[in-house]
């Protein structure tokens, strides 16, 4: 009997150990909001953002929750500390000193326009809400399965491919634009993920009235801003949202006011897939798709450069071996690591406690274990060494 206890406690640790990781690739583990998807860009719904002092300070057509955070385009961040339907108020807490931080890096580390990539890397695109259009130039706001976000993912994939980038844009469409969308899109970004890419783009359009509220006129060219949006419901957020934070930061300094803003909304937006997972809108339903489309080019001069797939700078200051040695301390991937390896540890303790009944037994096994295993790998090396000194004498 306690011989199926114990065996039972076996495999329940290992299904746990084992599976714990699994839900960053399972297909329905992570869910976006209901409630979000749902108004996520229909067109029908927007939300205004005031500071504590009744200022405007965002737009955004989804559904903004209390906890829900956002940096604006000015580098302050703001927390969601009430919602009332269309009209949500926020708490200004001040500079984003990770994102100036970064700011101070990039204008320490100069990035020449012309260098060719060294490291190799896809940089994969695809739609979720693939219906999603420009009304003044596509003729309606939203068109099933071929909307006028497909040719603005086009022109994101056809510049970074110009750059020497190699790019997986998938063209699946998720239509229909419901709550089942980032179910049916996730299918899509698993199988990209297959490729390996170093980052997945999620390409869409808002949907705020106002056509000026992302309108910019940059370096001579009437463009539409983007806005970068993480999900804070999945265990990669700390790591999508420093990608985030970069990429603003090289943006601001290369093309400012381009960046909208960086939203921190409830959800998960098939960001748990991998740290560098980004949802992008390029301006809104009442913006020329020509306008987002070179909006869009413009942002897609800084993804390589944050990525660190371009030649590194010998003797730049603040970073040895260019950006990427920066991208490589995202903490969002060492923390999952440890939680896991904690997890394991945890559970091989508690396992040890149950099955020898008491600390004592625990730490006589453990130690007993540690030996044998020990004695078993250093006993066949002295034995071959000991055969060789015998054949050489």
């Amino acid at each position: 009997m306690k011989k199926k206890i114990n065996n039972l406690i076996i495999y329940i640790i290992l299904a746990l150990i084992f599976l714990f990781p699994l839900p960053v690739y399972a297909e329905r583990y992570y869910t976006a909001d209901i409630k979000e998807q749902i108004s996520d860009h229909s067109g029908s719904f927007y939300v205004t953002i005031y500071d504590e002092q009744g200022r405007v300070i965002d737009k955004m057509a989804r559904q903004v929750e209390v906890g829900d955070e956002l940096i604006a385009e000015d580098d302050h961040h703001y927390k969601i500390i009430r919602v009332n339907h269309d009209r949500a108020y926020a708490r200004d807490l001040g500079k984003d000193q990770t994102l100036v931080g970064y700011k101070e890096y990039f204008d320490r580390v100069v990035l020449p326009a012309g260098t060719t990539p060294a490291k190799k890397g896809t940089v994969a695109i695809y739609h979720t809400h693939t219906d999603e259009a420009y009304a003044p130039s596509d003729g309606k706001a939203n068109i099933p399965a071929r909307g006028g976000i497909y040719k603005v993912g086009a022109a994101l994939a056809d510049k970074l491919s110009r750059m020497g980038i190699k790019v997986n844009y998938d063209r699946t469409p998720h239509d229909p634009h419901d709550a089942n969308a980032y179910h049916r899109s996730r299918r899509t970004a698993v199988r990209l993920m297959k490729k390996r890419p170093i980052a997945m783009l999620d390409v869409h359009r808002d949907a705020v009235p106002d056509p000026d509220f992302y309108e910019k006129n940059i370096q001579g060219q009437k463009v539409t801003k983007i806005r970068l949006v993480v999900g804070r419901q999945n265990p990669q957020m700390a790591a999508n949202l420093d990608f985030a934070r970069k990429m603003k930061a090289y943006v601001d300094k290369t093309h400012p006011g381009l960046v909208k803003g960086i939203f921190i909304g409830k959800g998960n937006y098939n960001q748990d897939l991998m740290p560098t997972a980004l949802l992008l809108e390029v301006g809104t339903h009442t913006n020329r798709r020509s306008e987002a489309e070179k909006g869009v080019q413009m942002f897609a001069d800084a993804v390589p450069k944050v990525l660190g797939i371009t030649t590194s700078i010998p003797g730049a200051r603040g970073t040895p071996g260019g950006v990427r040695s920066d991208i490589a301390k995202t903490p969002g991937a060492w923390r999952n690591f440890f939680i896991v390896l904690i997890a394991a540890l945890i559970l091989g303790g508690a396992f040890l406690l149950i099955s020898t009944g008491s600390l004592a037994g625990a730490k006589e096994r453990l130690g007993s274990f540690i030996s044998r295993e020990v004695t078993s790998t250093i006993a066949p090396r002295n034995k071959e060494k000991k055969e060789d000194q015998g054949e050489n004498k």
